[in-house]
């Protein structure tokens, strides 16, 4: 049902203005930002850019498939390379409103994926963003956020509210892309489809650096494997890598490396020049990681036994295709020669949101925009940077780089680090409280501590990594306030070690230093997971908002659970709501269990 690489969506004609008969047709899984559209883009392999470049564009737009051809789909698709394209002096005609826009030649759309064309609708695709940025190419926004206002910073990939979208406008997108496909079936110019996509792979790479593929070739024997005594075969050491322009490997030039022995006849042989991809190492090097010191084969079946497959893969969408697919490849085949005991290697996949630099795009080193990890923790500390980096926004959104947050993290961790020290501020004018006040105070402070533990555990089993540092930080604030009133207590040490197990995951450094300090056993990370009594996560009372005619007029403590029957006899009493009401009686009660009674008059 969610097979990697398959794409539903819509497929329609754009016509070329000016050029009786010649269309070329677009492939889009997001047929609700159709109005969007600024300009459209042919993959340099399109059979249509040679018809329709004008003489002005003519030698330009040669120039440029040129130089497409001679690049690679994964150079191509690299995510840190600069967009860039060429005008081919045409333009085309949006079938839904009539607009011209301008037909580019751009180099990361691809013939062999979708149509080889696409409708480039800057407001909603990254990509298209960025090209339109680069030649000053209109951005129309026709979905709007369901919350907030769109920032222009990037391009908004989700879900809202359609404008701009003549009769769809205000509309549901996702009622909306429905609502267009079917206007462009029964106008005829478009309709429903399915693409497939398996992008272009190659196990040789002629080029220096990779692995070198172990055969050599012997003009008696044929193509012939290295027996495995002498593997592996290393990479020499040369001065100069860069390719000649014959379409041959830099290896080939190094006689020393090519020129050797046939393993079967013992005669002259040359090494094959050609070197594996990247991609081959990642389609398989997890099964190395469940043991490295491995002297004989490419991995221990007993440790892959253990460990494997991959509970969780956590990686960006663009994987999708350019790893975990191969992975799936790759691992059905040494399931079906039997040496692996499970044929998916990652059962579960979490993607997550992408780091942009401040100006809002994404972080690459072609843009000269990166903020480098290891400048952040030098300045700060690891583990400060990791709460600051799992709190500003959900695992699986975009956010943009803002290190003045990191200052909350920085307060946050002190403060931890004071509390579980237990000397200090907020010690230091801790009074003397009536033996009662403090039990008082101690079963709300474990009934806060069940209450983070419970958070933070299904926050983290949700991914909600910045919701459970909030609470985490609510508990210390809750700690703080209770250190001030009443000081240290076996149920306040007892706290924060619940503290200190709880942020293990997330700053890992400070909480095994604190840990130590109190003289935990080595090593906080060894252990047990802290648990929660489920009673002790309910309150034993409530605060009802109470309202007269929809206005809040007063705030009553209740227990927990009460019915609403004695919320509202509790309501009525209450000195504030009988002023309000000045002898009326109500004409009705309207009753929020555990939240708010409204009484209309």
């Amino acid at each position: 049902r969610n097979w990697i690489g398959r794409s539903e969506g819509v497929e329609f004609e754009m016509s070329v203005d000016g050029y009786a008969d010649t269309s070329f047709r677009v492939f889009t899984t997001r047929p609700d930002t159709v109005y969007g559209t600024t300009f459209a883009a042919l993959a340099p392999e399109h059979p249509l850019v040679s018809h329709i470049s004008t003489p002005a564009q003519q030698a330009d737009v040669v120039a440029y498939v040129d130089r497409a051809r001679h690049m690679t789909e994964i150079e191509r698709l690299r995510t840190d390379r600069r967009r860039d394209g060429v005008f081919t002096g045409a333009c085309a005609i949006n079938p839904v409103n009539g607009q011209r826009v301008p037909i580019f030649v751009a180099d990361y759309v691809l013939l062999t994926y979708g149509t080889g064309a696409i409708m480039a609708v800057p407001a909603h695709d990254q990509r298209d963003f960025e090209f339109a940025q680069q030649y000053g190419l209109p951005v129309v926004e026709v979905i709007r956020p369901a919350e907030g206002k769109w920032t222009q910073e990037c391009a908004y990939e989700g879900h809202g509210v359609m404008a701009n979208s003549g009769p769809f406008d205000d509309q549901p997108s996702e009622e909306a892309r429905g609502n267009i496909v079917n206007m462009m079936e029964e106008a005829g110019f478009g309709q429903r489809t399915t693409q497939y996509r398996m992008r272009d792979w190659l196990i040789s790479r002629q080029r220096y650096w990779g692995t070198p593929i172990p055969v050599v070739h012997c003009k008696q024997c044929g193509t012939v494997p290295i027996p495995e005594e002498a593997l592996p075969v290393l990479l020499p050491h040369v001065p100069d890598y860069e390719p000649r322009g014959d379409g041959r490997s830099p290896l080939a030039n190094v006689p020393e490396f090519v020129d050797t022995t046939c393993p079967e006849c013992r005669g002259p042989a040359k090494r094959e020049t050609d070197t594996l991809d990247g991609f081959a190492c990642s389609s398989w090097y997890f099964l190395r990681f469940a043991d490295r010191e491995v002297d004989h084969g490419p991995f221990h079946p007993e440790a892959t036994q253990r460990w494997l497959p991959v509970d969780l893969y956590v990686g960006g969408a663009e994987h999708a295709v350019m790893h975990l697919l191969y992975a799936r490849f790759w691992t059905k085949v040494l399931a079906d020669a039997g040496l692996l005991h499970f044929r998916e290697p990652f059962p579960h996949l979490a993607s997550q949101g992408i780091l942009h630099a401040a100006d809002g795009k994404r972080m690459s080193k072609s843009r000269g925009n990166v903020v480098t990890p290891d400048e952040v923790v030098e300045r700060y500390g690891a583990d400060i940077l990791r709460i600051h980096l799992l709190f500003m926004a959900p695992f699986d959104k975009n956010v943009n780089w803002d290190e003045e947050g990191i200052v909350g993290a920085h307060r946050f961790l002190q403060r931890t680090w004071r509390l579980c020290q237990g000397a200090g501020e907020p010690f230091d004018r801790a009074p003397v409280t009536r033996e009662s006040k403090r039990q008082e105070a101690e079963r709300a402070l474990q009934r806060a501590m069940h209450k983070a533990v419970q958070r933070v555990t299904e926050d983290i089993e949700a991914y909600k990594f910045n919701t459970a540092v909030a609470g985490m930080m609510e508990f210390v604030n809750t700690l703080w306030a209770h250190a001030q009133a009443h000081g240290p207590s076996p149920v306040f040490q007892e706290a924060t070690d619940v503290l200190i197990r709880l942020l293990a995951p997330f700053a890992p450094h400070i909480v095994e230093e604190l840990w130590a300090r109190r003289g935990g056993e080595f090593s906080v990370h060894q252990q047990p997971w802290p648990t929660f009594d489920p009673l002790m996560t309910v309150d034993e009372t409530i605060t009802l908002v109470v309202q007269v005619n929809g206005k809040v007029r007063d705030r009553i403590v209740v227990p927990a659970g009460i019915d609403d029957e004695e919320a509202q006899v509790r309501t009525m009493a209450s000195e504030r709501v009988q002023r309000t009401l000045d002898g009326r009686q109500p004409k009705q009660v309207i009753i929020v269990p555990g939240r708010l009674v409204n009484i209309v008059v």
